[in-house]
């Protein structure tokens, strides 16, 4: 068994970065508090309205490199996992949209890069990632994928293909109801794993931050934000995979 922290910002709020970054830690904080095994933050929350950030990769590399640090301390205090979402400049000087995994020590363990930016992204200068990873974690084996990702079934099969029993789904928000909440249900009954998507505030009343098990059963729902939830999930059911 493994329990997942689940949180729903306040887009609402003021746009400091700094002030957004607070936001994900108090939220995150009352889910490790409540016992969470492992907690992971929404895509892009703390960059809205940050116009040119791409421009000042040195700024922008500094900004995520402080931003880890705060993220390590909250799992090294609490023992716990903690999945921070972040832009990361590469060696190669280019900018991808990322999520990472910080171990109950606080040390990165692996990231993610999104395969399938979306055409606003790639016009403003994001590259993709390559590969789907897959992390073995203490409880079991963990995937990820960054919103736009799940418009393409390959995603969701590529992580469960590879043993995934969970996938992690953080995003900013979608445009498609109910296609949205049919896509995550799909994807967990094809592949017999949990999907659990973390967003921003309720976006137009369509995507949600929530979780839904292998047998595509909605388990749990945020509706308001600036709120948290944490959910018990049995690690130990059957995953199906083609090899």
């Amino acid at each position: 068994m493994a329990k997942i922290g689940l949180i729903q910002v306040d887009n609402q709020m003021p746009f400091e970065i700094e002030a957004r970054q607070n936001a994900l830690i108090e939220l995150g904080t009352k889910c490790l508090e409540d016992g969470a095994d492992l907690v992971f933050f929404p895509e892009a929350f703390q960059y809205v309205m940050q116009k040119g950030l791409f421009l000042d990769t040195d700024r922008l590399k500094r900004i995520a490199d402080a931003w880890q640090e705060r993220c390590s301390e909250l799992a090294r205090r609490y023992r716990a996992y903690v999945v921070p979402w972040d832009y990361f400049v590469g060696e190669d000087g280019k900018v991808r949209n990322s999520s990472y995994i910080l171990d109950r020590n606080g040390n990165e363990i692996g990231r993610y890069c999104k395969c399938n930016p979306t055409y606003n992204e790639r016009k403003r200068g994001l590259v993709p990632g390559t590969e789907y990873p897959v992390f073995d974690l203490d409880f079991g084996r963990v995937g990820i994928l960054i919103c736009f990702d799940n418009y393409f079934p390959e995603s969701a099969a590529s992580l469960g293909n590879q043993g995934a029993q969970l996938i992690l789904y953080p995003l900013y928000g979608d445009t498609l109801k109910p296609q949205w909440e049919m896509k995550l249900r799909t994807r967990a009954i094809d592949h017999s794993l949990y999907m659990l998507s973390c967003q921003i505030d309720p976006y137009w009343d369509i995507a949600y931050t929530g979780a839904v098990d292998p047998e595509g059963n909605v388990i749990a729902k945020l509706d308001t934000a600036n709120s948290y939830r944490v959910v018990e999930i049995d690690m130990g059911k059957p995953v199906l995979t083609n090899t």
